[in-house]
C-alpha cells in the first residue's frame, strides 16, 4: 500500500527537522543574503566617476573580477587593467571600490536578527562570501561581532561555487560538514556545498529564512 501525498510531506518534513538537528553553525551568505547585492550600484558609481559607458565598465568586470575577488590582483591592477581595457582617464579617490561599496551598501536588518537570534541560542554564526579585499573593512562594524568565521574569497584564494573555499570554511571551524548549514541565495553554491557534506538552504527573503529555521529558532 503506498505512501498518501500528506504522509510523504510529514516525511519530508522529519528529514528536515532530523538534518537540522544536527546543526552547529549557520552561516551566511554576505551580498544577497545579508546585505543588498551592491553589484549594480557598485558598478553605476565606478562608472560615473571613471566617466565611462555602462557597457565597457561591464566588460571590463567580469574580465577582471574573479582575479580580484581571489585575490590574484589587488585593487590597483583592477583599476589599472580597467583603465586599460575602457580608456578611462580620469582621477580616482584612494579606494574607488571602497567609495562604491559604501554608497551601495545597504544591510538586512531582518536578516541580521536571525543571525543575532541564533547567535543567542548558542549556535555558531559565520560568513562566507565573494567579497574583495577593499570591503573587509564594513565587517568589522558593530552588527558583525557575532560572526566567527568570517571566510571571504580574497583570503581563501578560492570563491564560490570552486570546492576550495568550502574546504576553507570546514577546516576553519573544524566540524563535521553535516553540522554547517550554508544559507546562500545562488543555488549553485548550496549544490557544491552539498557534494561536501554541507547542509544548505537557497535564501529568498528573511520571512521564508526565518520559517526554514523555526525548529532552530525555538
Amino acid at each position: 500500500m503506498g505512501t498518501t501525498a500528506s504522509e510523504h510531506t510529514k516525511s519530508l518534513s522529519d528529514e528536515r527537522k532530523d538534518l537540522l538537528s544536527s546543526i552547529k553553525a549557520v552561516i551566511f551568505d554576505w551580498g544577497g543574503v545579508l546585505i543588498e547585492n551592491p553589484t549594480e550600484g557598485i558598478l553605476r558609481y565606478c562608472r560615473e566617476v571613471l566617466g565611462i559607458g555602462a557597457g565597457c565598465m561591464l566588460a571590463a568586470y567580469r574580465k577582471l573580477m574573479p582575479y580580484f575577488q581571489e585575490g590574484r590582483i589587488t585593487e590597483e591592477e583592477f583599476w589599472k587593467g580597467v583603465r586599460r581595457r575602457t580608456g578611462a582617464k580620469r582621477q580616482m579617490p584612494e579606494s574607488l571600490w571602497l567609495a562604491a561599496f559604501e554608497k551601495s551598501y545597504v544591510e538586512k536588518k531582518d536578516v541580521f536578527a536571525v543571525a543575532v537570534e541564533l547567535y543567542e541560542r548558542g549556535y555558531r554564526t559565520g560568513i562566507l562570501s565573494n567579497t574583495e579585499k577593499p570591503a573587509r573593512p564594513f565587517m568589522n562594524r558593530e552588527p558583525y561581532w557575532i560572526f566567527d568565521p568570517i571566510v571571504l574569497s580574497w583570503e581563501a584564494g578560492a570563491a564560490k561555487p570552486q570546492h576550495r573555499i568550502f574546504e576553507v570554511l570546514i577546516e576553519t571551524l573544524t566540524m563535521s560538514p553535516a553540522e554547517i548549514l550554508l544559507i546562500d541565495d545562488v543555488a549553485a553554491n548550496i549544490t557544491v556545498a552539498g557534494e561536501l557534506g554541507l547542509q544548505g538552504l537557497l535564501f529568498t527573503d528573511a520571512e521564508s529564512l526565518r520559517a526554514s529555521l523555526a525548529d532552530l529558532l525555538r
